[in-house]
């Protein structure tokens, strides 16, 4: 493999980003591939011979002989949990059986607490990000090799547990239809019920919160009613205002802050989702119950 000199007439400063980032390709390149340990001579003469002399890190083999796919592909034909690439220092966890598993969602909540511990921080780990249903582990590859960060993840998958955390319980007060609600009377429509059913059903239902994301203090919620599954709308939004109270799918939502949006937006709320002065920026955090309370219906 060409990898390209640094000039020796280069500042140090530009040659020390060089080098760090062409360790950081040699990483992710001896990542993706096996590895044979050995002398280069050594290397050499069993790749030229082909014989399996040196203890080679390579992939388990399946029960037919053949080599297992790898852990980065997208789906293991063993059962195993996938594990992809995310960029050189980035992991991503996926154990989603297709559809929405509050048991997987809680089980990668305890694993994120575990892994936003000090001692996994000191050995490496930079961030731990929450989606639904899956995590994105961060790493320093200068410190922790790819491969050791992928075994340390799914051993510890194997010991996360579904704890049944439940974190605090936060209500919003909802003005639902009117300008700052219009899709509830065609979500009524859309659904064949009255818009009394849609707010009644929405309001008793509680959420809880799978993951943040989208865009800061963006809850995505689950516990929405059945009744009240519905695609994303066919023709998006170029804006919703902050505090539009939205639903799309399985899922439930409040903005934030003002941006497009598919999703239904059945009413609004007063109240502030995300503070950046504050020491705790984000409302809601995963885990976290919802209510909505019915303020005003305007239909």
């Amino acid at each position: 493999m060409f990898v390209p000199k640094i000039r020796e007439k280069a500042s140090t400063k530009y040659s020390n980003f060089r080098y760090i980032r062409i360790v950081k390709y040699r990483f992710f390149c001896d990542f993706r591939r096996p590895m044979i340990r050995g002398s280069p001579a050594e290397r050499r003469d069993a790749k030229a011979s082909g014989e399996s002399k040196l203890e080679a890190m390579t992939l388990p083999q399946s029960t037919t002989g053949a080599m297992a796919r790898p852990l980065w592909t997208s789906r293991l034909d063993n059962g195993a949990v996938p594990v992809s690439m995310a960029g050189v220092g980035g992991l991503l966890l996926n154990p989603s059986n297709g559809t929405f598993d509050l048991v997987i969602q809680e089980r990668l909540l305890d694993l994120a607490t575990t892994l936003r511990g000090k001692a996994h921080a000191d050995a490496g780990v930079r961030q731990v990000i929450l989606g639904v249903n899956n995590l994105l582990l961060k790493f320093d590859p200068l410190t922790l090799h790819p491969k050791a960060a992928c075994d340390m993840l799914l051993a510890l998958w194997e010991q996360a547990s579904p704890r049944g955390v439940k974190g605090k319980t936060v209500e919003f007060q909802v003005d639902y239809g009117g300008a700052l609600g219009p899709d509830l009377i065609p979500v009524a429509e859309q659904l064949g019920m009255s818009v009394a059913d849609v707010v009644r059903l929405h309001s008793e239902a509680n959420y809880i919160v799978a993951a943040i994301g989208s865009m800061p203090g963006y809850a995505y919620m689950v516990g929405l009613p059945p009744e009240l599954t519905l695609k994303r709308r066919d023709v998006p939004r170029v804006s919703l205002p902050k505090g539009s109270v939205v639903i799309a799918g399985v899922q439930a939502s409040v903005f934030p802050m003002a941006g497009p949006c598919g999703w239904h937006a059945l009413g609004h709320t007063a109240a502030t989702l995300f503070d950046p002065h504050s020491n705790h920026p984000c409302l809601l955090a995963p885990g976290d119950v919802v209510r909505f309370n019915v303020g005003k219906v305007n239909a």
